[in-house]
């Protein structure tokens, strides 16, 4: 049973090792909005731009930066922890960087907004004089992807009040080994969002201080599979999240195609680590992450009439996880 459903996993998600994007690469070095501007207009299909380590883009005046070709844009020299490029966002509601061609790559970057706090108390507030206190407040995102087999890797992305990488139809997307964080507005902050039929593969990254760090909206063929991260202890809701069709309000149970959350390091406690907020057509997958749960029970929810009994048969599968709380 258990090599059937790496199986599925194998079919579902095509995109662990995604091809090489080939093709000429940019010789120059940039280190100015207008340098990479003018080296986006002139790049071909595959081109390698690469961007000065300490580079900073102020895109807070600046229109949405739209990648609408195959290209990677890469740090140079190769990033580390201290030096990456960055572009910068100081609170208007546009995304910074819009991915509209498939094979783009993000390498080594880090995106930065200033929306960092939940804004909890002023929303609650907010919400008990009749105001949809969510909205009240900038609402930001760093990365829109709307194109199919991109890849985020290497970087940092944080204190955006909506969402870190917002993904809509964008098919085999890959966030690897990044740093995601401080995206927690209290109602919206999503690490990763998945929207409409977008399926992802997060692996190697490290999560903290998001409300939700991986969610999706849990349409029809949406699907995530959850790998090789550490979801740190400071969440403010679920790390790991999946919509169903009252929340949609469309009328369904669905939450989802497959959801797939294994060998995964999980430190909180004050949360659960993921909640059923529907029926999956496929499954949920939860298998061999460490926890810092006392008790298997602990780390799972339901929402949305959704109970332990009523998911359906092999729609929840949950084992091999260790939990190692005091």
């Amino acid at each position: 049973m258990k090599n059937f459903l790496y199986i599925i996993l194998l079919l579902t998600f095509s995109c662990t090792q995604l091809s090489p994007f080939r093709g000429p690469a940019s010789i120059n070095v940039v280190s100015s909005l207008a340098e990479l501007e003018e080296e986006l207009a002139r790049a071909q299909e595959g081109a390698v731009i690469r961007i000065d380590q300490n580079a900073v883009f102020d895109m807070t005046n600046e229109p949405t930066l739209v990648i609408d070709k195959s290209i990677t844009l890469k740090a140079h020299p190769k990033s580390n922890e201290e030096k990456k490029p960055l572009f910068i966002h100081k609170g208007k509601p546009l995304p910074l960087l819009t991915i509209k061609a498939s094979g783009v790559v993000l390498d080594g970057l880090r995106f930065e907004g200033i929306e960092r706090d939940s804004k909890k108390a002023e929303i609650i507030e907010l919400n008990k004089q009749g105001i949809k206190g969510v909205y009240q407040f900038p609402v930001t995102r760093g990365i829109d992807v709307n194109a199919s087999e991109v890849r985020i890797q290497y970087c940092e992305i944080s204190g955006f009040s909506h969402a870190g990488i917002f993904a809509t139809d964008a098919e085999e997307l890959a966030v690897v080994r990044s740093s995601i964080h401080h995206n927690q507005r209290w109602g919206l902050g999503y690490g990763v969002a998945l929207n409409k039929k977008s399926t992802a593969i997060i692996q190697h990254n490290i999560f903290d201080y998001n409300r939700h760090s991986v969610a999706g909206t849990g349409h029809s063929g949406q699907s995530y599979e959850a790998s090789y991260n550490i979801f740190k202890k400071n969440h403010i809701a679920s790390p790991l999240d999946m919509h169903g069709g009252k929340d949609r309000k469309d009328g369904t149970e669905i939450a989802g195609n497959l959801v797939s959350i294994h060998h995964n390091v999980i430190e909180t406690t004050s949360v659960k680590a993921f909640i059923h907020r529907g029926k999956p057509e496929v499954g949920v997958i939860i298998t061999e992450n460490k926890m810092s749960y006392k008790r298997p029970e602990d780390a799972i929810g339901y929402y949305n009439g959704v109970t332990k009994n009523n998911l359906g048969w092999m729609k929840f599968i949950y084992k091999d996880n260790v939990f190692n709380g005091k």
